[in-house]
C-alpha cells in the first residue's frame, strides 16, 4: 500500500493545485459568500452560557468564543449528558494536539483518536468539535498553538463535514483569518485550504475510513499527496489527490495527463494480487480506498505475521467500454491497443492458431519495428511467451511458434507503430466476442441453458456462452433488446418487439455492473443514431 501513495513537493504547489481542483469560485468569491456571518449569532442560538452551575453567573460571549487553556467542564453547545461528556473528552484531544496542555501522546495520536470518535458520531457532536476548534483558534496568544489548531481543522475538514447550519460559520472563520492583515502566513494558508474544501466536504459527506498517517502528515504540512495509477503493460503514472478526490476526478486527471481526447471508454479499477478486480464507483473517494487497503494489510500482518504473503491492491486505469476510438486520438488508441494485447495473451478470447500468430507478429512489429534481418538479433528469441497465450505455447512449443511468427513478422516490414496498432485492433474487432466483460450467472427457469453460463457483454450485445465448450448459446443484440434490469442478486434482459417479448432471468451478484455496462453501450448507440451515424 505504501507504494500507492507518497507526499512530496511544497505547500505552495499544494495550494496552487487546490485552486485548480476546487469549484469555480475563487477565494475572494467564497469569502464574499459568507460576508456578514457572525459566530456570535450561532452561539446565541446553540451555545450553553450557563457553565458555572444553576446558581453561577453566565459566561460572556467573548469568553465562550475565545481560546481557553483550561479544560472545559461541559460542551459548548447544548448537548445531552452523554454527548456533553464526549465533548469534554474531544476538547482534551484538541488541546493535547495543540500543545495547550501536557500530554504523553503525540499530535498524530490525538488526531487519530479524535477522528476515530467522530466518523460515526452524530452531527451534533461533530459540530461541537468544529466549534471547539474555532474557539481555540480565536484570540489564541500562542503562535505555535494557533498553527496547530488550524492544522487540526484542516485534518478534520478532510474527514467529516460540519452541519449545514454551521457550515457558513466555519467558512466565515476561515475567510476572516484570510482577510486579517497581520495573520500568520502559515495560518492563512490553512484558512484558504479549509475554505475551499468545506463545500466538497458537505457534498460528499463523512469518510468511510480513518485517514492514514501519511495522509494526515501531508495535510499537516500542506504537501501534495501523490497516488500511483498502473496500466496493463506495467507502466504507471503518479497523480496528485487530496482527501476528497473521487474516482471520477482521478480518471479525468489520468485522461488529461495521457492526452486522451475522450475518456468515456476508460475507468479506474481496484485490482488485487489475487487477480480480483472491480470498477470504482464515480463518487468513491480515492484515499478512503487507500486507508481501507492499509487497514486490511495491518490486520492481515497482525494475524499471519509480518513476512507473510498477503493480498495487496493497486489502482489500474484501463478499458471498461469497448467503444470506437477515433484514429487521431493517439493516446486513446494506444490504451485500447494495450488492452487488446493483454486480453489476447491472457487468453480472454478464443483464438485460432492463425489468429495468435498474426496478432503476435503485429505486436512485435509495433514494439520493435522492422525485422532486423538474419544477422540481427530476433526480438522474439526467448520472449515468445510475451506475445502468445500460454496454452498455445504448451501445444506447439516455443521454437515452432517463434519460427511461424518470425515468417509473418518479416512480411510486415514498413509498417509504422501506428499502423501496426490499428491493424491489430481492426483484427480483433472483427470477433463477435471482442471487448466482452465476462460474468458468471445461473439461468432461471430456462431449460435451453445449462445450470451455469457466462454472460459476455460488449458493444454489440449480450452473448450467452457455455463455460465448458465455449459455444455461443444465445445472442441478444441491442437492436433486439426491449429493456433490461437488475436487482441485488439478478439480471434480466427482455428481447422481442411490441407484439411478442421474451424475458430471461439470470441469478448473479454482479447485476449492478452488468446493468451499468449495458446502459452505457445502449446510450452510446442511441446518441449515434440521433446524430445520424450508422
Amino acid at each position: 500500500v505504501q507504494a500507492n501513495i507518497s507526499a512530496t513537493g511544497n505547500a505552495s504547489s499544494a495550494l496552487e493545485r487546490l485552486m485548480l481542483d476546487a469549484d469555480e469560485q475563487t477565494t475572494d468569491e467564497l469569502c464574499d459568500s459568507v460576508a456578514g456571518v457572525r459566530m456570535e449569532d450561532y452561539a446565541e442560538n446553540h451555545y450553553n452560557f450557563d457553565r458555572k452551575g444553576i446558581f453561577g453567573h453566565k459566561t460572556t460571549m467573548e469568553k465562550i468564543l475565545s481560546h481557553k487553556n483550561d479544560t472545559i467542564r461541559t460542551s459548548l453547545c447544548q448537548l445531552n449528558g452523554d454527548l456533553a461528556q464526549e465533548a469534554v473528552q474531544s476538547f482534551r484531544n484538541i488541546t493535547g494536539y495543540m500543545g495547550d496542555r501536557s500530554t504523553t501522546k503525540g499530535a498524530v495520536d490525538h488526531s487519530l483518536k479524535l477522528l476515530n470518535n467522530m466518523l460515526l458520531a452524530p452531527e451534533d457532536l461533530r459540530d461541537e468539535v468544529y466549534c471547539q476548534i474555532i474557539k481555540q483558534t480565536t484570540k489564541n496568544p500562542s503562535v505555535d498553538s494557533n498553527i496547530k489548531g488550524w492544522e487540526l481543522l484542516a485534518i478534520l475538514a478532510g474527514s467529516f463535514p460540519p452541519g449545514e447550519e454551521l457550515k457558513p460559520y466555519v467558512m466565515h472563520h476561515c475567510a476572516a483569518e484570510h482577510g486579517r492583515r497581520h495573520s500568520n502566513p502559515k495560518v492563512r494558508d490553512y484558512a484558504v485550504y479549509v475554505l475551499h474544501r468545506i463545500k466538497k466536504v458537505c457534498r460528499l459527506g463523512p469518510r468511510r475510513e480513518i485517514p492514514t498517517p501519511v495522509e494526515i502528515e501531508a495535510t499537516r504540512r500542506l504537501l501534495p499527496l501523490n497516488v500511483r495509477v498502473s496500466f496493463l503493460d506495467d507502466r504507471y503514472i503518479t497523480l496528485p489527490v487530496d482527501s476528497w478526490s473521487t474516482a471520477k476526478e482521478l480518471e479525468g486527471r489520468c485522461a488529461k495527463m495521457l492526452g486522451i481526447k475522450d475518456g468515456t471508454p476508460f475507468a479506474l479499477y481496484e485490482v488485487s494480487t489475487e487477480e480480483e478486480e472491480r470498477v470504482l464507483e464515480p463518487e468513491e473517494r480515492i484515499l478512503d480506498l487507500v486507508a481501507y487497503w492499509t487497514r486490511l494489510e495491518t490486520d492481515e500482518r497482525t494475524r499471519k505475521g509480518k513476512m507473510a504473503n498477503i493480498e495487496e491492491f493497486r489502482f489500474v486505469y484501463k478499458v471498461r467500454l469497448f467503444l470506437d476510438v477515433p484514429d487521431d486520438d493517439v493516446a486513446g488508441v494506444h490504451l485500447m491497443y494495450i488492452q487488446a494485447t493483454h486480453d489476447v495473451v491472457d487468453a480472454r478470447y478464443p483464438c485460432t492458431d492463425n489468429d495468435s500468430i498474426t496478432l503476435a507478429a503485429l505486436q512485435v512489429q509495433e514494439e520493435h519495428g522492422d525485422y532486423p534481418g538474419p544477422l540481427g538479433p530476433n526480438p522474439l528469441t526467448g520472449k515468445v511467451s510475451k506475445y502468445i497465450a500460454k496454452k498455445y505455447l504448451e501445444e506447439k512449443g516455443e521454437d515452432v511458434l517463434e519460427d511461424s511468427i518470425t515468417k509473418l513478422y518479416q512480411k510486415l516490414t514498413g509498417y509504422s507503430k501506428r499502423e501496426a496498432r490499428l491493424s491489430y485492433l481492426d483484427y480483433v474487432k472483427a470477433w463477435k466476442i471482442y471487448g466482452s466483460a465476462y460474468f458468471f450467472a445461473e439461468p432461471q427457469s430456462n431449460r435451453e441453458f445449462p445450470s451455469a453460463v457466462v454472460l459476455a457483454i460488449n458493444s454489440k450485445g449480450i452473448l450467452v456462452v457455455d463455460p465448458d465448450t465455449k459455444d455461443y448459446l444465445a445472442e441478444y443484440t441491442y437492436n433486439n433488446v426491449v429493456t433490461w434490469g437488475h436487482s441485488q442478486n439478478s439480471f434480466v434482459v427482455v428481447t422481442g418487439n411490441i407484439t411478442r417479448r421474451v424475458k430471461v432471468y439470470f441469478r448473479t451478484e454482479q447485476g449492478k455492473e452488468m446493468n451499468s455496462i449495458v446502459r452505457a453501450y445502449v446510450e452510446k448507440l442511441m446518441a449515434r443514431s440521433e446524430a445520424g451515424d450508422t
